[in-house]
Order: C-alpha cells, then structure tokens, then sequence
C-alpha cells in the first residue's frame, strides 16, 4: 500500500469497493485491519499522554524546559569550578506511576498505596562540565500535594560519562554549555 493510500485509510475518508473476488475480500479485511490497528495506536497514544499534557507544569520563573516532561532549574550552583549542581523536575506519567508502584510494592506495600498520587521527581545532578561527566546527588518523589513520598541521597554516586543523544547530554548543553557561551551585550 502506497503512502497515499495509507493516508487515506488513517484519515477514515469512505471509499466505494465492494470486493468480488476472495483475493479482494482478503485485502478488504486487511485494510480494515489497518485501519483499526492504526485507530487503537493512535487512541492509546492519546491516553497514555493523557497525564503528561494535562499535568501543570512547574513555575516557570524557577524551572526551564529541558524535554517532554522534563524541566531543570535555572538556578544552577557553582560547586567548584567547573563543578555544578542543578536540580531538574520530571512530571510523572500513568506508566512510570504503575512501575513504581509495583517497584515499592515489592518492598513497602503500604507505602506503594501512597504511590497512587505520585505527581513529580526532583533530582539534583552534579555536573563536571570540562570532563562531561555527571552524576545523582539525591533524588526526591512527591506527590501531587507536594508532599514527599520518598527520598534518597548518594553517599559516594560514581561519575558517568555523559552519553550522546541522553537527557544527560541535553542537561549538559543547557547547563555546561549555555553558561560558557558569553552572553550577547544587548
């Protein structure tokens, strides 16, 4: 099937073929097939999204957007040089919500039931911008109260290299890369 035919059935515009032969029954049915295929895809794409459109975003006057779900604080520390700290935010989709919540069922059963409400992630990264390496300091849950569910910090995180194409790699641009280009004198 051509990519215009294709585009055809996936916009459901009504087309006159009444199939004679067995071979067009077959490929009658399998059109049709497409187009629920194609349909259910398109559906469940919409509600697993559901949470992250809907989800308000954090303030803008504190986080930037870094990706899809993703923001990082514009307030970033200088550690030492070329040492930083900075925070980013991830809302939480329906998904990623039902992983954790059979994560901390294995291990917290009562505590997985407040998991229900998980809204948000913090987690405070500490970048090494002349080497690109990074690493987790801590990470936080909260809940959609902004109350926290959870909290874990790294007594001794290993530094990783920052991989090309990773959300690591984005921060690092945003970050690292922004603070040393000078700033256009306006």
């Amino acid at each position: 099937m051509n990519r215009k035919a294709l585009f055809f059935v996936l916009i459901d515009v009504p087309f006159e073929v009444m199939p004679e032969t067995r071979y067009e029954n077959i490929r009658g049915q399998q059109v049709m097939g497409l187009k629920i295929t194609w349909t259910s895809v398109i559906f469940f794409f919409i509600l697993s999204s559901l949470s992250v459109c809907l989800a308000e975003p954090p303030n803008p006057k504190i986080w930037e957007p870094l990706q899809y779900n993703s923001f990082y604080n514009k307030k970033i520390i200088t550690k030492s040089p070329g040492i930083l700290l900075v925070w980013t935010y991830r809302t939480i989709t329906d998904e990623a919500r039902e992983d954790r919540i059979e994560e901390v069922k294995k291990y917290d059963p009562e505590k997985s039931i407040k998991y229900k409400a998980y809204h948000h992630e913090t987690v405070l990264w500490e970048m090494n911008c002349a080497n690109r390496r990074i690493r987790m300091e801590e990470i936080i849950d909260f809940d959609k109260n902004g109350k926290v569910l959870d909290r874990h910090q790294y007594d001794h995180p290993e530094w990783v290299s920052v991989i090309p194409k990773s959300g690591g790699e984005r921060l690092y641009q945003n970050v690292c890369v922004r603070l040393k280009t000078p700033s256009a004198k306006k």
